[in-house]
C-alpha cells in the first residue's frame, strides 16, 4: 500500500511538472513569435516610408525644368495669307508708307480674300475702279489683279498722306471718299481709321 501511494504521488508530481514545462514552453514560444512579429513590423515601416519618399526627388528634379520653360508666344490675331503679306510689303516699299497699315487695311476690307466682291468694290482692298481711273491709268495697273489692287491703294494712301499729313484722314479718304473725309477733317480718326491703326500696331508687335 505504501509503495503504490508513493508511486502515484510521484507520477502526479511528474505530470504536474510536465504540464508546467509545457505551459512554460508555450509561453516562451508565444513571446518569441510576438517579438518576431514586432521586429517584422518595425522592419516593414522603414520600407513603407522609403516608398512614400521615392517620388519626392523626382518631383523636385522636374521643378527647375518647368520653371525654365519659356512662355508660349502669343499669335497675332491679324491673319493674312503669306502672298498678301508680300504684296503689301512690296507696294508699301514702292510708295513709302507703313506696310502694316496696308496689311491692316486689307484685313479690314477683305480678310485677305483676293476674290472678295461687294457690288462695285473688288479685291483685297475693296476698291471701286470707277473712282480711281486716273491712278489706274498712271500706274498701268489692273485692279482685278491681287497685287495691282494693293498697289493702287498704296499709291492713293501715299498721295493723301503727303497732302493732309495725317494717316487717319488718309485712311478715311479711302473709306469715305476724299471730299467727305477732307470736309470732316477728323485728325483724331473715325472708328474705321482707328481700327486699322490699332491693328497695324498689333502686326508691328507680332
Amino acid at each position: 500500500m505504501v509503495t503504490i501511494v508513493v508511486g502515484i504521488m510521484f507520477t502526479n508530481e511528474v505530470t504536474v511538472q510536465a504540464e508546467e514545462a509545457v505551459e512554460t514552453t508555450v509561453e516562451s514560444s508565444e513571446e518569441v513569435i510576438t517579438e518576431e512579429a514586432e521586429e517584422t513590423e518595425e522592419a516593414e515601416e522603414p520600407a513603407s516610408e522609403a516608398e512614400e519618399e521615392t517620388p519626392a526627388p523626382a518631383e523636385e528634379a522636374q521643378a527647375p525644368a518647368q520653371a525654365e520653360a519659356p512662355a508660349p508666344a502669343q499669335n497675332c490675331p491679324i491673319a493674312l495669307p503669306a502672298e498678301v503679306h508680300t504684296y503689301c510689303e512690296q507696294a508699301a516699299a514702292e510708295f513709302g508708307i507703313d506696310s502694316n497699315i496696308l496689311k491692316a487695311l486689307v484685313y479690314t476690307e477683305s480678310k485677305g480674300n483676293a476674290a472678295a466682291k461687294n457690288r462695285c468694290y473688288i479685291g483685297l482692298t475693296q476698291l471701286n475702279p470707277s473712282n480711281f481711273g486716273a491712278a489706274i491709268a498712271t500706274l498701268g495697273a489692273d485692279p482685278n489683279d491681287a497685287y495691282q489692287n494693293v498697289r493702287i491703294c498704296a499709291y492713293m494712301l501715299s498721295g493723301w498722306m503727303a497732302k493732309y499729313g495725317n494717316m487717319y484722314i488718309a485712311l478715311d479718304c479711302w473709306h469715305q471718299g476724299e471730299r467727305s473725309a477732307a470736309a470732316a477733317n477728323r485728325t483724331d480718326g473715325t472708328n474705321y481709321s482707328r481700327t486699322i491703326c490699332s491693328n497695324a500696331q498689333l502686326l508691328a508687335a507680332a
